[in-house]
């Protein structure tokens, strides 16, 4: 009887042991799992952080991203809109204006928009870019959807949208517009001819000048 109630004892024991020996050991392997979880987790949201952090950095020193221009990013730092009446004519006319400041003087892109159809008719670009001899000049761009210098390839399109009475937002396809003026004086002869990727805007403020100023 003796035997038997202290062989019982003991194997109650031993599996009580065995139960706590695997307590211990669940206890510390999820305590580590948690801890490297915990380290993986703090990792990617400083890595997060850094990339935001990055990012933010870029947009406040280059401006707003508007397109590429032959490959390259273009940014601007002012977007503006206005909307004018000829008078005799009474064709309305949307222009949006983004303007970039340099170091030395500016840079812009502005897109001319049938004010009634509200269909792109005119691009123009002034950018900054190397002269021969040294230094830079400023290239002026031009391109119609009518008339105006044209090459076989060159192409225009684009909408806007004014079905807000405070706010335009629109899109523009820019390729191949010729520079006007000096094309001998570059000192990059690509520049000759420049190209948009797809651009869209919106959040652009404008102002209707036929209802700010009454023109008849």
């Amino acid at each position: 009887m003796f035997n038997t109630n202290y062989k019982y004892k003991t194997m109650k024991t031993f599996k009580l042991l065995i139960v706590f020996i695997l307590l211990v050991t669940s206890c510390s392997d999820d305590k580590k799992m948690s801890t490297e979880t915990e380290k993986i987790t703090e990792k990617e949201t400083t890595e997060i952080a850094s990339t935001e952090k990055a990012t933010k950095k870029k947009t406040d020193t280059n401006g707003t991203f508007l397109c590429e221009i032959n490959g390259k990013d273009w940014h601007y730092t002012k977007a503006s809109g206005i909307v004018d009446t000829h008078p005799k004519t009474k064709k309305r006319t949307a222009i949006i204006t983004f303007k970039k400041k340099l170091n030395k003087g500016s840079e812009s892109v502005q897109l001319f928009y049938d004010g009634d159809n509200y269909e792109l008719e005119k691009a123009t670009a002034i950018l900054k870019t190397s002269k021969k001899g040294g230094g830079t000049m400023s290239a002026m761009y031009q391109l119609l959807n009518e008339g105006g210098k044209r090459l076989p390839d060159s192409k225009i399109s684009g909408t806007l949208d004014l079905s807000n009475a405070q706010v335009a937002s629109g899109t523009a396809e820019v390729i191949q517009m010729k520079i006007r003026f000096e094309e001998g004086e570059l000192e990059d002869q690509s520049m000759a001819i420049i190209s948009f990727s797809e651009l869209k805007f919106s959040g652009v403020g404008y102002s209707d000048l036929h209802k700010v100023f009454g023109n008849k």
